[in-house]
């Protein structure tokens, strides 16, 4: 007889503590991210993840601020290498934030965001404003994040892009094949070195379509 995982075990106190919004997101984007597990349906989410609507709710003014939280938390990771890096002084700088930034996302696309966009499929398609401010949070961010990176290696003669916008989407959506693939075809999780020289091959290409003459014969 095949028993259900239990729950994750949380203290008593996780609501009434500082940091219990957090620990909603952590918890909840893991519930998401679990291998096997496909739901669209939010309730199934949430109790995997140990928190009821009650407390969702202790925490948060309504569970859509939560998954706009999860929106958030997902773009501040995504977005971290394209931040916290000085700005690109030559190629080699571009090419190295880039195959951080793509393996990042490529992560997400694999893991939490299938889990994600299949319950925001659900979720989005009855609260067209719920769809609107977590496509605001997340996609739309990570997508202005990347574009400003581009622009700022544009004007430093080190790409040559017309338009940044336009690049930032085509990257984004090549770093997106584990997620195409897993919503239209549920395949086995790649093995982590497969997913590293992938991203990597993603990036050389992208970089290889748009070096500037300058950068390269430097």
């Amino acid at each position: 007889m095949t028993h259900a995982a239990p729950n994750p075990v949380r203290q008593d106190n996780t609501i009434s503590r500082p940091d219990a919004r957090a620990d909603i997101v952590l918890a909840v984007s893991e519930a998401l991210a679990r291998p096997g597990a496909a739901p669209a349906n939010l309730d199934s989410i949430l109790d995997r993840s140990g928190y009821s609507k009650e407390d969702i709710l202790l925490a948060f003014e309504s569970v859509d601020d939560l998954i706009v939280a999860i929106a958030e938390h997902k773009t501040s990771l995504m977005s971290q290498p394209l931040v916290r890096r000085a700005p690109p002084g030559t190629i080699d700088d571009v090419r190295e934030t880039l195959i951080a930034f793509g393996r990042v996302a490529w992560k997400e696309y694999s893991t939490t965001l299938v889990g994600f966009i299949r319950m925001m499929m659900t979720e989005g398609s009855r609260n067209p404003l719920l769809k609107k401010r977590v496509h605001e949070a997340g996609q739309a961010t990570v997508t202005l994040k990347l574009q400003e990176f581009l622009s700022t290696a544009n004007e430093r003669g080190i790409l040559s892009i017309a338009d940044a916008q336009l690049y930032a989407e085509q990257l984004l959506g090549l770093l997106r094949e584990p997620l195409y693939q897993a919503l239209m075809l549920s395949p086995a999780m790649r093995r982590e070195g497969a997913a590293a020289d992938r991203v990597r091959g993603t990036i050389e290409t992208f970089i290889h379509g748009c070096a500037s003459a300058r950068s390269i014969t430097r």
